[in-house]
């Protein structure tokens, strides 16, 4: 059996037939038929406490293990604008600039108390482009840069979490995206972990939503970690495997407009260390 199916819970392995467990080690070797899209779990807007899926499926709590942890950056001129960002970052360090840039988005960038030098490279249709913009240095990642409504003392480009996630339910691991309000809690979470010697990914992790409001009153949802039981050895050995497997994944996938929604910046009261 492969290294998710030793991850999924007792009762669906046991479920599993013969012709099943055939099915599943045949899918090892498809590699090559399709480019594998992870399902995507988001804390849904407003404040309402839950977790939303692709098929638009609610969660208010799951348990499993986090197995990859990722920080990343992301800047969307436009509130809301519902578009891949303009600039964004797998690393958290090395901002790679839009090769696509919408005249919408230029405009809302420009918009800016200082401007994101690729918007200015993209105007003056400047042939030396750098391999990536140091985003430390980058003005859309300092404090006060904040433009598209909210905090003015925030940053324009948002500091995310990318957690790759295998639910005790789900088969296959999902992308959850963790905004600005939950990096703190989950940087926390992790570093208490390793206080005992342990890791995150070797653990089984409850994770909740909690409520909390800006200082303008706009509700949001923050999430919460509480470590649900340790994992057995052949679990431990499968999520080194996994993990493995999923690496160049997250370090690769594109952020879509869905990874962050502008509600609210209360969170950008505290900063978020590169």
């Amino acid at each position: 059996m492969n290294a998710l199916a030793t991850l999924s819970n007792t009762k669906t392995a046991i479920e599993l037939s013969d012709v099943d467990r055939m099915l599943m080690e045949e899918a090892e070797q498809e590699e090559a038929a399709f480019d594998f899209i992870p399902p995507r779990l988001k804390i849904a807007p407003g404040g309402t406490n839950v977790f939303q899926t692709d098929e638009d499926d609610v969660l208010k709590t799951f348990t499993g293990i986090i197995l990859l942890s990722q920080k990343a950056r992301a800047y969307w001129p436009g509130k809301g604008s519902g578009q891949a960002p303009l600039c964004s970052s797998f690393d958290g360090s090395h901002g790679v600039f839009s090769t696509t840039p919408l005249d919408e988005q230029i405009a809302d960038a420009m918009k800016a108390r200082k401007v994101h030098p690729g918007v200015e490279l993209t105007i003056h249709q400047d042939a030396s482009w750098p391999d990536f913009f140091d985003c430390r240095s980058c003005p859309m990642a300092q404090w006060g840069s904040n433009h598209q409504g909210g905090n003015p003392r925030g940053q324009a480009c948002k500091a995310l979490r990318r957690l790759v996630v295998k639910l005790d339910d789900w088969d296959i691991p999902a992308l959850l995206t963790l905004p600005p309000t939950s990096i703190k809690v989950w940087d926390a979470y992790a570093t208490s972990l390793v206080k005992y010697r342990k890791q995150y990914f070797a653990v089984r992790t409850k994770v909740t939503l909690e409520g909390a409001k800006s200082a303008s009153g706009d509700p949001y949802s923050i999430a919460a970690f509480q470590v649900a039981g340790d994992l057995t050895s052949d679990e431990k050995a499968a999520v080194l495997e996994v993990r493995r497997q999923y690496k160049s994944l997250i370090e690769t996938l594109p952020m879509d407009a869905d990874e962050y929604e502008y509600e609210t910046d209360g969170e950008e009261e505290l900063p978020v260390p590169f």
